[in-house]
């Protein structure tokens, strides 16, 4: 899988808030009420979801360092847009190198060692969520 999927299945599997007012903005398939079975295989996938999902923010972060520059708080980073000529906004070439890079990290594949789920392990929620990544880690009975 690549590794946008294995950030999508951390999303899946944990959740997402809103990153400025803490609101839940989907809900993880671990806050469901599973059977400690299910609930113990599917937090030994996330262990493993979260190795490689901090590999690549390092390495995004590396990728900043590479692209970005300091700002005044001490932070590096990298403006999208830079002033062009008579004030305009243009799209910054250090950006540009940096998307180019970090998609093409994000389209790696990588595999990942996970006990099989099958539809009787998660039979039983009750969702209004869609957990795509999931579906496609059940095999049949």
């Amino acid at each position: 899988m690549s590794l946008m999927d294995f950030f999508n299945l951390e999303a899946e599997l944990n959740g997402v808030n809103n990153t400025k007012t803490g609101e839940k903005l989907f809900q993880g398939l671990l806050s469901q009420k599973l059977s400690l079975k299910t609930k113990y295989w599917l937090t030994d996938l996330h262990k493993k979801v979260k190795t490689e999902t901090d590999a690549c923010e390092s390495l995004k972060n590396e990728l900043i360092k590479k692209y970005g520059e300091e700002k005044g708080d001490g932070q590096i980073g990298i403006d999208t847009f830079i002033k062009g000529d008579e004030d305009k906004q243009v799209l910054n070439p250090a950006f540009i190198e940096f998307e180019k890079e970090y998609s093409a990290l994000l389209k790696e594949e990588r595999e990942i060692e996970y006990k099989p789920l099958s539809i009787n392990d998660l039979g039983d929620v009750e969702t209004s969520e869609n957990y795509n990544i999931i579906y496609s880690l059940i095999v049949a009975d």
